[in-house]
């Protein structure tokens, strides 16, 4: 009998080993897929943008912009630019010349990230990919999106509302107005302009690529 309990607690021993070999198997098999499918992205997308201040026909890269935050004023009308440039003199009209240059890079989109912080802690971090999305947030601040091109050589035009977009719109300007409850936000608002070319540019709603240009714009002194 004690032969056979023996023999017994053997097999089970045996099995058990067995079974904790195979576990450790598919962990490790599990590990190296999920290894493999973070690394697999990969942004070939090298377009150059930048947010600029227009002067004249001069172009100048912001890297940071000092302003007050006063409601219902604006903050500033922001130019972008498919350039790496930190100065550029433009030889015609900003929206001609922005076109000229857009249009050398095929399939590409243009968005915006806004993040800043509240004074209740909360972390405030969306995006603005069509004028549908400059309501977000509007309670703190008020977006505004511009075509230069199509209105080059008018005095006076309004920005983008949703029955102007299309596939050929471009954003070549973008206005930072304060809202009611601007003085809530507590940090430097992050202001970004990124180029993507299909969904796999984001994850979790946040942008990856390689095309970025991010400045700070701080009330008063930057933080």
């Amino acid at each position: 009998m004690k032969k056979i309990l023996i023999i017994l607690a053997i097999v089970l021993l045996i099995s058990g080993c067995s079974n904790n070999k195979k576990d450790i198997k598919v962990t490790k098999k599990e590990e190296k897929k999920q290894v493999i499918e973070k690394d697999s992205y990969k942004d070939l997308n090298n377009t150059p943008i930048g947010i600029y201040q227009l002067n004249g026909n001069n172009l100048t890269k912001i890297h940071e912009y000092k302003t007050t935050f006063i409601p219902e004023q604006d903050i500033n009308i922001f130019q972008i630019y498919p350039s790496n440039e930190e100065n550029i003199n433009l030889n015609e009209s900003f929206g001609k010349s922005y076109y000229n240059e857009w249009i050398k890079y095929n399939n590409i989109k243009l968005g915006f990230n806004i993040q800043f912080s509240l004074d209740t802690g909360e972390e405030i971090n969306y995006n603005i990919l069509s004028p549908n999305d400059t309501f977000n947030k509007w309670e703190y601040l008020l977006n505004y999106l511009y075509d230069d091109y199509i209105n080059d050589g008018k005095g006076f035009y309004s920005h983008l509302e949703m029955t102007d977009y299309n596939e050929n719109t471009l954003f070549t300007s973008f206005k930072m107005q304060a809202s009611g409850n601007v003085n809530k936000i507590s940090s430097n608002i992050k202001f970004s302009v990124f180029t993507y070319d299909s969904d796999d540019d984001f994850k979790d709603n946040n942008y990856r690529g390689n095309s970025i240009h991010t400045i700070n714009i701080c009330n008063g002194e930057c933080k």
